[in-house]
This record gives C-alpha cells, sequence and structure tokens, in this order.
C-alpha cells in the first residue's frame, strides 16, 4: 500500500457499536455531575488533589475519584499526577462565563430538576401515547415550565446563547440576507441570529418576535425592534424575509402548520421565508 494512503478503520462489531451507545449515556450523566458539583471552577486556578476537591465540593473523595477518572478517560479533566487532577481544554467549556462555555446548555439538558433529563427518562410513555412525555410529568408545556421557574428560564437563555455561538455565524454566512430591507425572527428569542445578521448587513432592519419572557433579556440593538407576541395568533406583518430558527421542530404537526399559516398570511407578495432546523441524515 502507498505511504500516503491511509486505510480505513476496521468496521465497529455490532455488539461493541451498541454498548458505545450504552457508555455514551454513562459519559453524559458523568458530565452532569461535574457540572452540578462545579469541578471545573474548582480547578480554574490550578491542578489541585482529589482530596482537596472533594473537601471543596462536600463529596466523598474517593467516589469523586472515580468520577475524574471516567470524565478523564474521555478527555474531559487530566490526571498530572497521581489523584491529581487539572482541567483540559474540553472541561474549561464547563465554566461559567468563559468563551465558549457550554455550562447552561448541559445544565438544562443533562442534570435533574430541569424538566429534560426527566422528560426523557419517561419517553416510553410518550412513543406508546403519542403524547409529550414533559407535558404529562409537569402538566404543562416546557415554555409555561419556564415561566414558573424564572431561575431555570435564566439559565435556558444562556444555553441558547452558547448554542447560538456555533450555530449563528454559519446561519448568517449562508445567504445574502443584503437583500431584505425588513428582517422579521419569528420566536428569535434572545435575537442573537438577528442581531448577527444586523451586524453583517448593516442595511437590514430586524424585527424580532417573541413572548414577553424573551423578548426581556434581549439587549438593545440600534435598528432591530422587539415585538411581544403570541405565534399561535399573529405575527408582524410586511418584512420582506421571515426566520423561524429551531422553531418548527419543538410542535406537533397540527401546531407547527398554526405557526407557519400565520407567517404565510403576514408575508406580503415577494417575500421569503427562511426555515432553519438540524436535519436527520
Amino acid at each position: 500500500m502507498p505511504q500516503d494512503v491511509v486505510a480505513a478503520p476496521p468496521p465497529v462489531p455490532p455488539p461493541q457499536h451498541v454498548l458505545g451507545i450504552m457508555v455514551g449515556f454513562w459519559q453524559s450523566r458523568a458530565l452532569a455531575i461535574a457540572i452540578e458539583l462545579d469541578v471545573a471552577e474548582c480547578l480554574a486556578e490550578g491542578p489541585l488533589h482529589v482530596d482537596v476537591m472533594a473537601s471543596r465540593t462536600g463529596t466523598d473523595a474517593s467516589s469523586l475519584f472515580r468520577l475524574m477518572r471516567a470524565l478523564e478517560s474521555v478527555s474531559v479533566f487530566t490526571q498530572l499526577s497521581p489523584r491529581v487532577f487539572a482541567n483540559t481544554p474540553a472541561s474549561e467549556c464547563l465554566r461559567k462565563g468563559v468563551p465558549g462555555s457550554q455550562w447552561a446548555i448541559l445544565r438544562i439538558l443533562l442534570s435533574t430538576g430541569a424538566g429534560q433529563y426527566e422528560a426523557w427518562g419517561a419517553l416510553l410513555d410518550s412513543v406508546q401515547s403519542g403524547q409529550i412525555a414533559f407535558d404529562n410529568l409537569y402538566g404543562c408545556s416546557v415554555w409555561e415550565f419556564f415561566k414558573r421557574n424564572p431561575e431555570l428560564r435564566t439559565v435556558f437563555d444562556e444555553s441558547q446563547r452558547s448554542i447560538a455561538s456555533v450555530i449563528t455565524p454559519a446561519v448568517t454566512a449562508s445567504y445574502n440576507w443584503a437583500q431584505f430591507g425588513v428582517i422579521a425572527d419569528i420566536g428569535g428569542g434572545i435575537g442573537s441570529q438577528l442581531i448577527d445578521v444586523r451586524d453583517a448587513y448593516p442595511t437590514c432592519r430586524g424585527i424580532l418576535f417573541d413572548q414577553a419572557e424573551a423578548i426581556a433579556n434581549v439587549v438593545p440593538h440600534v435598528r432591530v425592534t422587539p415585538v411581544v407576541g403570541d405565534f399561535f395568533v399573529s405575527v408582524p406583518s410586511g418584512a420582506d424575509a421571515y426566520i423561524l430558527r429551531s422553531v418548527i421542530h419543538d410542535w406537533a404537526p397540527s401546531e407547527a402548520t398554526a405557526i407557519l399559516n400565520n407567517v404565510r398570511r403576514a408575508m406580503k407578495p415577494g417575500a421569503r421565508l427562511m426555515l432553519i432546523e438540524a436535519s436527520i441524515p
């Protein structure tokens, strides 16, 4: 074989593939516990012995050591010497308020008490009944849940900022937004996408449309007008382009259709709808 040709890795046997998925669940939960204990923050000033870390985090040193070893095996934290750990670039992302922080999104999705983890535990009920597991567990939608738990709403909003730091620039770069005088971001949350488009295309004016809880946390920006409303009732009319980013996947077909119908009614001739969603290969 020529030296510049790299052989493809051998295929993973099916049993090993399935076990790898299972282990991924263990790793995710270990990551969540590290976040709940603020382990990465504990190591922010430098390496520490696990006994010191246990004292600062209120944990059992032996059990904490095993957690750290589990995460070290996937390059989250590193053991510099026996039982002495330090942060890695990956674990730095577990800290609050640092560039590239993923603390908020992991807290919302992987930790107990935020609703998402509990809802995944009820997935079987959802598959069997066709109903929304979260709604059945809490007696309300996830959005109403956040209204009732404003401290979690704050974490959720921060999680959207962390996701936006990855997705937003790609969306902005994917289209020539300069052709639109007015762009309406429907369900745009805190406005990360619309503001990034506006910064890249200064001639555009933006309308940021969402519920009051989201609009309350928007950073004021020139030529971006926040509008409070409910997209199940109506959306602002007259824009040249409408953005629905990561909105439609949240809703059942009948509700998604209602949202799209309201957007269609608001669109003037020649307006465009940008539907931005993740695709499954």
